[in-house]
């Protein structure tokens, strides 16, 4: 028994042994940093589902969606004035001509555009402007299967594939909606890539 405990501690040493030269002439492992997506200090996102678009009068002109990046352009009390850039199809402002990843609708809408919005429904943390929806995305799309990362696929590809899913994850057109700007925003080719 003695033998055998002597001859197993043997082994497990020399396993455990590592020559110096593996030390010295192995590449070292690249050293890792957590970068964070660094934006001007004018930039804001969306943080509410939805936010009321008001015009220089107060009067409602429309609704910008959560995680919309705008910049912030001025400060009233409790409004911000801020303006968004993107491609008008119909009433909507998009990232892309194809209508992909909604901004905004709105009945005036323009390429670029400028309007009120409450303050506290401003964020500059990108992450906290999209955390409600993408907790809704995993709860809603777990419970058959594994969810599909964003970045998996591009913009053009999410809406047919929430399409298809939509009766079996049991989710409404505009909860569709909401995960379509989701993934869009986060696809391979989206406004987050």
């Amino acid at each position: 028994m003695k033998k055998i405990i002597g001859l197993s501690l043997a082994a497990a040493s020399l396993f455990a042994y590592q020559p110096d030269y593996k030390q010295i002439f192995l590449p070292t492992p690249a050293k890792t940093e957590a970068v964070k997506q660094v934006f001007a200090k004018d930039v804001r996102f969306i943080l509410d589902e939805k936010v009321a678009m008001l015009d220089d009068n107060k009067k409602e002109i429309g609704t910008i969606f959560e995680g919309t990046q705008v910049k912030l352009l001025e400060t009233k009390g409790d409004l911000s004035k801020v303006s968004v850039v993107g491609e008008v199809v119909g009433d909507k402002l998009a990232f892309s001509k194809d209508g992909e990843f909604i901004y905004l609708v709105s009945k005036s809408a323009k390429p670029e555009m400028s309007f009120w919005v409450k303050s506290s429904s401003l964020t500059s943390d990108k992450d906290a402007a999209f955390e409600g929806v993408e907790v809704f995305y995993y709860d809603s799309c777990t419970s058959c299967h594994a969810a599909h990362a964003p970045s998996e696929h591009a913009l053009d590809e999410w809406d047919a594939y929430l399409g298809a899913m939509q009766m079996n994850a049991k989710i409404t057109d505009e909860q569709k909606d909401r995960i379509l700007r989701y993934m869009q925003a986060h696809s391979s080719n989206g406004a987050f890539k």
